[in-house]
């Protein structure tokens, strides 16, 4: 009987022992600038990853010193602390991702010098332009226009075009498209390679890379061109014979036309 109540108040001893020990600690897991931490009860207990503020066993995680790898637990109002275990698993995340900022993308574009550059785009593109409205006025003259009103007609849906594609109003859109394609981190990246001296060339070169491209696809276009009209007349040529021959009027077979001089 005695030795009956020696055991009893020994598994007591114990248990009440294994109540009041610390939480042992465990696990850290940084992510970004945040900590979570992972606490095991007297049984071997794991806690989920806490933060600061959350409890486990009745335990609150009231703080963390990164320094000394130390956790703050407080209990009743009693504040202990517990340093992290020699073969603790210590991991990092990934950085959350920070969404940019219309600001940070104006940032980027500013430094790309991006009005500069759509605005040396677009005169290549006006040329473009100039010439297929001073063709179509041509076409409008040999029809009987006033010349004065087609040049005003000229100018007229000149502007309208290029109402809509005006250099700061462009901007203004890729401006959004930057800060939702593109992370804050991404973006202050891309602006920190162009405050380099090495993106500092490339924008002072871009203009010289446009230009010599401009020449190559215009005069890749010139090239093709004679030889689109050649296909839009033989076709043209094509179906008429086609649809002469269906109404039995001539043979089907077509008669191509001369080629354009070159």
């Amino acid at each position: 009987m005695k030795f009956r109540l020696t055991l009893i108040a020994l598994l007591s001893a114990v248990a009440l022992r294994a109540a009041d020990s610390l939480p042992l600690f465990n696990a850290i897991l940084t992510v970004g600038k945040e900590h979570r931490f992972v606490l095991l009860d007297a049984n071997g207990k794991a806690s989920p990853f806490l933060k600061l503020g959350e409890s486990f066993e009745g335990y609150k995680v009231k703080a963390f010193n990164a320094k000394a790898n130390e956790l703050e637990l407080e209990r009743d109002g009693k504040v202990s602390r517990v340093t992290l275990m020699s073969d603790a698993a210590v991991a990092s995340a990934p950085a959350a991702k920070i969404p940019a900022t219309i600001a940070d993308a104006e940032v980027v574009l500013n430094k790309m010098h991006f009005e500069e550059m759509m605005e040396r785009a677009m005169q290549g593109q006006k040329k473009m332009l100039a010439a297929q409205f001073q063709k179509m006025g041509a076409q409008m003259g040999a029809q009987g226009a006033d010349p004065a009103e087609v040049a005003a007609f000229q100018k007229k849906i000149t502007d309208e075009v290029f109402s809509v594609l005006d250099a700061k109003t462009l901007k203004n859109d890729v401006t959004k498209i930057y800060a939702e394609v593109f992370t804050k981190d991404e973006l202050d990246q891309i602006s920190a390679f162009y405050s380099t001296p090495v993106g500092e060339m490339l924008n002072k070169k871009q203009p010289d890379v446009q230009e010599k491209l401009g020449a190559i696809i215009q005069g890749r276009m010139m090239e093709v061109m004679p030889r689109v009209q050649k296909m839009g007349q033989e076709f043209a040529a094509q179906q008429k014979a086609k649809k002469a021959a269906a109404s039995g009027g001539v043979p089907s077979t077509p008669v191509t036309p001369p080629a354009p001089k070159q």
